[in-house]
């Protein structure tokens, strides 16, 4: 089974995790939500759109049937019709799932809506032009002839090729059919994209603009696959004849479809603008806040600017140290790094924004709840998921390094490495959460806004420490090794599948977006009834 299948599941179960238990919406509909609804179309889309399965169609090797009159069997169907039915199916699913109509009437809309008005036109005309080259390509397969598969080189050969291939009408039917099938739905979801209905949530420019966005996620995912298909037949037109004396092949059209690939994944579409300047307050009660609590609300969103570095600088950490922490170094000096970068920012919004404690201005801040339930839940497993890791680590050991091991040469420096690793990365979350939750309270910011910007935080920093534990789990379980068994037809345990799910896990809890903002987070403070009530003199 290829990689791309597995990688598009766990698209699918994170969207669902993120989608019903994350965004769930309770003042409508968000224009963020919107956002990510859109994205994560094109993401489970694109991760669906993977032909490498069918890379060898109509390829045979030896004691296959290459038979002219059965080359079906050698045409790998479902591996060449799956991902374009999965990418339309999907794109499908994406349009008819938007937020519904919460109130009870509804407003008409008498425009006239053409799919071409939603197309950006430069990447229009690069898509149609990818489709005519894949579609070029068809003739020159159909007219290719086949030939069988031998058991081993030729004597006297120079080529040391031994693959057959079909007959070049059948391969053509088969990627005409598929090309075919990709253009037509790919029409069809173009016209339903712009006859949709209009989002009550969204100005008319707003949603003629999420109309673009999904058109342009749409015609990139499809021009990928149609470059595909044209690869796999340029992969089925090189394939040197068994005997002839081909020292290598280029497959032209596969980097074309490189090409193709890598332009399609930068290109970006349109920004789908909020009213408000906070992305995540529903649009219909948008507030005017201060210029203080958009000030603070904009820098403690600006994490991506200070953890693209931190991660760097982490990365760089781990290769310093790797001699003696090995591939375990890389990864909590990065996730460490994180956290210190989350720790950065809120020291800057204490310098900039924060009440001074000798001032005598200022309250006591206890928050109630402030990680969500299933972040605890992802501290436990993380925990279980270590410190199993090292029960089965010892129970396997066998007082040498493992193979898999790059650090310290010591047989024991895998466990003293992960315990240190891990408890550094403890050490570093708690003392920023605590930064977090001693810092005075912001000025002239609501204290409901303060609030949720150390919510924000804290759920970050706990959120990157689970993280780390999950990870370091999956690379002590992968550097383990298989156990020893004296009965091969005993069931066996295999340590990659936990570490892969280690792994996913420490992927998923790194990419959990926040709490995101309210209209009650903005608005100001109500305003103090007296209680003097004796009447004025």
């Amino acid at each position: 089974m290829s990689l791309g299948v597995p990688l598009a599941l766990l698209c699918v179960l994170f969207y669902s995790v993120l989608r019903f238990a994350v965004w769930t919406p309770r003042g409508g509909p968000s224009l963020e939500r919107i956002r990510k609804h859109a994205l994560w179309t094109g993401v489970i889309a694109w991760a669906f759109s993977s032909l490498s399965a069918a890379g060898q169609a109509g390829i045979s090797h030896y004691g296959q049937s290459t038979e002219s009159m059965e080359p079906w069997g050698l045409i790998r169907w479902t591996a060449l019709l799956t991902p374009v039915a999965a990418v339309l199916i999907i794109h499908t699913i994406g349009q008819a799932t938007w937020p519904a109509p919460k109130s009870a009437k509804r407003k008409a809309s008498l425009e006239f809506r053409r799919v071409r008005d939603y197309v950006e036109p430069a990447l229009g005309w690069t898509v149609l032009g990818v489709f005519l080259v894949s579609a070029a390509v068809m003739p020159f397969v159909a007219a290719a002839r086949s030939f069988g598969a031998i058991d081993r080189p030729a004597p006297g050969s120079v080529g040391l090729w031994t693959l057959g291939r079909v007959d070049g009408w059948a391969m053509a039917i088969a990627l005409s059919s598929a090309l075919v099938l990709l253009a037509a739905g790919t029409l069809l979801v173009m016209r339903l994209i712009a006859s949709r209905r209009s989002l009550e949530a969204l100005s008319p420019k707003q949603n003629n603009t999420l109309r673009v966005i999904g058109m342009n996620r749409l015609l990139r995912v499809s021009a990928t696959v149609a470059s595909g298909l044209s690869a796999i037949a340029g992969n089925y037109l090189v394939q040197p004849v068994p005997g002839s004396d081909v020292l290598s092949y280029t497959n032209w059209l596969g980097l074309v479809n490189m090409a193709v690939l890598v332009t399609m994944l930068f290109w970006k579409p349109p920004t789908l603008d909020p009213v408000s300047p906070f992305k995540s307050v529903p649009l219909a009660a948008a507030e005017q806040p201060s210029r203080e609590s958009v000030a603070a609300a904009k820098l403690m969103d600006s994490t991506v600017v200070v953890l693209i570095p931190a991660m760097a600088a982490g990365v760089l950490l781990g290769l310093v140290v790797r001699p003696w922490l090995g591939s375990m170094g890389i990864v909590t000096a990065t996730l460490a790094c994180m956290v210190l970068a989350h720790l950065a920012l809120e020291w800057v919004l204490k310098r900039n924004y924060s009440v001074r404690r000798h001032s005598g201005v200022g309250r006591t801040v206890t928050l109630t709840g402030a990680l969500p339930r299933y972040t605890w839940a992802a501290f436990g497993l993380s925990a279980m998921g270590l410190a199993g890791a090292f029960v089965y680590a010892s129970a396997v050991a066998t007082g040498t390094t493992p193979l898999r091991w790059d650090g310290s040469p010591n047989p024991i420096a895998i466990y003293w490495v992960t315990s240190l690793l891990a408890a550094f990365i403890l050490l570093a979350g708690a003392a920023a959460m605590w930064f977090v939750l001693t810092r005075p309270e912001l000025h002239q910011v609501p204290a409901a806004l303060d609030d949720t910007l150390r919510r924000r935080s804290l759920f970050r920093i706990a959120r990157t420490v689970a993280s780390c534990w999950f990870a370091l789990a999956g690379l002590l379980l992968s550097m383990a090794g298989p156990p020893t068994s004296t009965n091969p037809l005993a069931p066996q345990f295999d340590p990659g599948a936990l570490a892969a799910l280690c792994f996913a896990l420490s992927l998923m809890l790194l990419f959990l977006p926040a709490r995101g903002y309210t209209p009650a987070d903005f608005a100001p403070p109500a305003p103090v009834q007296s209680s003097n009530t004796s009447p004025s003199k």
